[in-house]
């Protein structure tokens, strides 16, 4: 009994075939798991860019309001909040920066005027924000991110904490 040649030929091409489609699930394995692990850093590094920008963002409010005088801790309808005061046009406005159901919000409005929490402009989702005055006069800023100790540059470093 001979061999067909076209039986050889039949193997070879089931053989090429199969390799074929185990290196091409491969491929598709890889580029599954490749696009997972990116979205999971994609969703860690948008997590950090919130983290940072946060703590930022209230850091560069303070500085920029950084005036003797004009930078307080009081309560804010039952909330903490941090209170920045400035003069506009021989007018007071206040700056209220606190934390209300899971965002850190800020309500810039005229001093005397009474506004709600949920009138402020939601800034950063966070589940926590809580400011403290150290011992040393430092102001001490809290998220669930982390936290920062910042110096003032004015010269009365007295605080009102209520």
């Amino acid at each position: 009994m001979r061999n067909n040649p076209n039986d050889t030929n039949k193997v070879d091409n089931a053989f090429v075939l199969m390799i074929f489609c185990v290196f091409a699930a491969s491929v598709f394995l890889v580029l599954m798991l490749g696009g997972s692990i990116y979205g999971n850093m994609i969703d860690v590094s948008a997590k950090g860019q919130s983290e940072r920008d946060s703590i930022s963002y209230i850091r560069a409010k303070i500085k920029s309001s950084d005036s003797a005088g004009s930078i307080s801790i009081n309560d804010f309808n039952g909330l903490q909040a941090l209170v920045l005061s400035e003069i506009i046009e021989e007018s007071e406005f206040v700056t209220y920066i606190y934390h209300y159901d899971g965002w850190v919000y800020e309500l810039f409005h005229e001093k005397g005027l009474v506004f709600l929490p949920e009138d402020g402009r939601p800034i950063i989702k966070s589940d926590s924000l809580s400011f403290e005055v150290t011992d040393s006069g430092l102001i001490r800023i809290s998220t669930d991110f982390g936290s920062l100790l910042i110096s003032l540059r004015s010269t009365t470093r007295r605080f009102l904490i209520g």
